[in-house]
C-alpha cells in the first residue's frame, strides 16, 4: 500500500487555484490522522468573504490509467485568509489521483 501512495504522490501538483478564490497547496497521498487512506492538502480562501462551502474533489486511476473511483472533501465556513487541512478518504488502492474540481456555493 505504501509503494501505491508514493507513486500516488508523485502524480500530483503542489498548487491548483480555483478561478482565483482557493489556492490548494501540498497535495499527497497519505495515512490520515484518523487512519484511513485520503488524498490530503491545504486549501486557502484568497478572498476577502466568508466561503460558505468548498468541495475538493480527485478522480482515482490504477496503474493502467483507468478511472476506478472519485473521493471528495467538504468543508464550510472557510473565513478570509483562512487555511483549510483537508482529507479527502478512499478505500480502494489506486496509483494516481487529479484534481477533477473544486466547487465554490
Amino acid at each position: 500500500m505504501r509503494k501505491i501512495l508514493a507513486i500516488a504522490a508523485l502524480f500530483m501538483s503542489t498548487a491548483v487555484i480555483a478561478d482565483d478564490r482557493v489556492t490548494l497547496s501540498d497535495i499527497h497521498a497519505g495515512q490520515a490522522p484518523e487512519g484511513f487512506t485520503a488524498v490530503m492538502g491545504t486549501a486557502h480562501n484568497n478572498t476577502n468573504a466568508q466561503l460558505g462551502s468548498v468541495f475538493v474533489k480527485f478522480k482515482l486511476y490504477d496503474a493502467a490509467g483507468n478511472v476506478i473511483g472519485n473521493t471528495v472533501a467538504h468543508a464550510a465556513d472557510i473565513g478570509p485568509g483562512e487555511n483549510w487541512k483537508f482529507s479527502a478518504p478512499t478505500t480502494a488502492p489506486f496509483a494516481q489521483a487529479k484534481l477533477s474540481s473544486i466547487d465554490i456555493y
